[in-house]
């Protein structure tokens, strides 16, 4: 407590020194002046203050030049990297869309299709069934073609057939959302390559000014600006959406390959 009271006395005296010396010249300024050498000498008559003129109202045009910029503005801002930014966005809306409809939990395995093998097998009807895998192409019907493919080779054969098939399909899942992440992660480097750009034309402009103007530079760090922010706006929900579809995919696998193994282990004790 007595360590901030010292500070806050040192804090005050300093203020009062510091008022005092610039007060100073004002005290001396009121001094009064010396007088007149020459005995009699009338004294001189002080000139009247000029007035400041007043400053000039704004007109309509100087207002009508300063106006709020549009969405559209700021756009243009960014030049042609700033627009394939912007570009990327439908893309990766219409990819997510795509993949949102078709990699869902019915389309891989669909019930109906479960129970349409499930009576093939039951009726022992393996021809049937492995024709209707050809034409129906889902993970459901991929992994069970392959597996009785090796019908004949015993359950082991058809367990070792059916893992590979399931493992080539999450690869392939893999590959159709990777554009999604290529898109997520391109976006912020193209928004760092508009920031290098635009800083470039700051420093290009500095080495030739003598006198910097705030106003001849501010066109490019808005660029820079621009479409840093375009990029990071791009690549955020984007990098969200392949997080969760990845997952989704994770999950589904492993739900239907539990059905597939639900629906191929009658054939365990086939050798």
């Amino acid at each position: 407590m007595k360590g901030w009271l010292a500070v806050v006395l040192m804090t005050v005296m300093v203020v009062a020194v510091g008022l005092t010396i610039g007060f100073a010249p004002l005290h001396a300024e009121e001094a009064p002046p010396a007088p007149d050498a020459k005995a009699g000498a009338p004294e001189a008559v002080p000139a009247p203050p000029t007035p400041e003129p007043a400053p000039a109202p704004v007109t309509d045009t100087e207002k009508a030049t300063v106006r709020r910029e549009s969405l559209m503005d700021q756009l243009n801002k960014g030049g042609v990297i700033g627009w394939i930014i912007m570009a990327l966005s439908p893309v990766a809306l219409a990819l997510i869309i795509e993949h949102a409809v078709t990699l869902r939990r019915e389309k891989m395995c669909p019930p109906e299709l479960v129970q349409e093998l499930n009576d093939y097998f039951n009726e022992e009807q393996y021809e049937e069934a492995l024709e209707l895998c050809n034409v129906e192409r889902n993970f459901l019907t991929n992994v069970t073609r392959a597996g009785l493919s090796r019908l004949d080779a015993g359950f082991e054969a058809m367990q070792q057939a059916m893992t590979s098939a399931a493992e080539e399909e999450f690869t392939n899942y893999q590959l159709r959302i990777s554009w999604l992440s290529l898109i997520g992660n391109i976006a912020p480097m193209l928004g760092l390559l508009g920031t290098v750009q635009g800083m470039i034309g700051a420093f290009g402009k500095i080495a030739y000014m003598t006198v910097v103007k705030p106003s001849v530079l501010a066109g490019n760090i808005n660029v820079a600006l621009v479409t840093t922010f375009q990029g990071l706006t791009v690549a955020i929900p984007v990098m969200c959406a392949y997080q969760y579809i990845a997952n989704r995919i994770v999950a589904n696998v492993l739900a239907s390959g539990s059905t597939v193994s639900e629906l191929m282990d009658r054939f365990r004790g086939k050798k």
